[in-house]
């Protein structure tokens, strides 16, 4: 079972200012390699063809100067999130067509109430009232009533009950079913987007790049919303482990001793993070990184330890 353990936070102040640089270019590096490598996967799926004649690594590795490591990692998250959208795109499809049977079923029902109701019209214009079978309307001489769960409508004249209720249900029930009518086709045309259009995504979320043109402040400073936009865009770093590796990951080594945590960047230039302590699973990550290290037979029994920087 998968578990995720956050460490105490650790401020930029208290490191030295070569290795926040580092650190920064790193995930910086990282992630506009992840991007490249969804956008690639997403266009070679809309075009139907290979965008490189190299593997999407290869080409990660060439364009961002990374090692294996950082670019199996960056193509691992580019074609988790791809594929975490194309199921969310299934899941939505699924709902989209419940949504259109439902909708359906009461277009039916409002449809049926309509032909009833302008029967009764009808009926009513000729001079013969007549009313459809299984209906609540009851003729008593002159007076006609409608019988509903907590009242009773009475109209003493069928011109009355033609005017004050027969036009203004049928107004009613025709607009509704034109409202449901306009419903059942933007729905179809979400369910036709679901079933033929390649999901995308945006980095950084669409409410913060929309907001350079909707939110007053960054129209004016549009510098400010490019710093913000690339902090979310660049957040977090996240290297999967191998069970083969010594510590579990071949990029990061947690000492449990002194609590220190070595990374190894893409430049193969080594940083240490000094009291990296876990409030809640100290016991069990130490547990973990030992049982990792006294492994012998690693690539049958080793456990893979992914570690993610935000």
């Amino acid at each position: 079972m998968k578990k995720a353990y956050f460490s105490k936070r650790i401020y930029k102040t208290d490191l030295p200012h070569e290795m926040v640089d580092a650190l920064t270019q790193t995930i910086e590096t990282f992630n506009r390699a992840k991007r490249f490598a969804f956008q690639t996967i997403v266009r070679e799926k809309r075009w139907n063809r290979k965008m490189h004649t190299d593997s999407l690594h290869l080409v990660l590795k060439r364009n961002y100067q990374l090692n294996d490591y950082y670019a199996n990692s960056a193509m691992q998250e580019a074609k988790a999130l791809f594929t975490g959208l194309m199921e969310l795109q299934k899941i939505y499809e699924k709902q989209t067509q419940e949504k259109l049977k439902k909708l359906k079923k009461k277009l039916k029902q409002e449809r049926t109430k309509l032909t009833n109701l302008r029967k009764i019209k009808q009926s009513c214009v000729k001079g013969k009232l007549t009313f459809p079978k299984n209906t609540r309307f009851a003729k008593h001489n002159n007076p006609i009533s409608l019988s509903r769960k907590k009242d009773t409508l009475i109209w003493l004249s069928e011109y009355l009950f033609e005017h004050q209720y027969l036009d203004v249900q049928i107004k009613r029930i025709q607009a509704k079913i034109g409202l449901l009518t306009h419903r059942q086709y933007r729905l179809t045309q979400k369910l036709s987007s679901y079933q033929t259009s390649i999901p995308s995504a945006v980095f950084g979320s669409k409410k913060l790049f929309r907001s350079q043109f909707t939110i007053d402040e960054f129209v004016r400073n549009h510098d400010k919303w490019k710093i913000l936009f690339s902090r979310a865009r660049n957040k977090q770093l996240i290297l999967s482990g191998r069970k083969d590796a010594k510590h579990g990951n071949f990029s990061f080594q947690y000492v449990p001793g002194t609590k220190e945590l070595w990374m190894t960047i893409s430049s193969r230039k080594t940083l240490m993070f000094p009291s990296v302590t876990f409030p809640y699973g100290q016991e069990t990550m130490e547990e973990v990184i030992t049982t990792q290290l006294q492994c012998k037979n690693k690539k049958k029994h080793g456990k893979p330890i992914a570690w993610s920087v935000e």
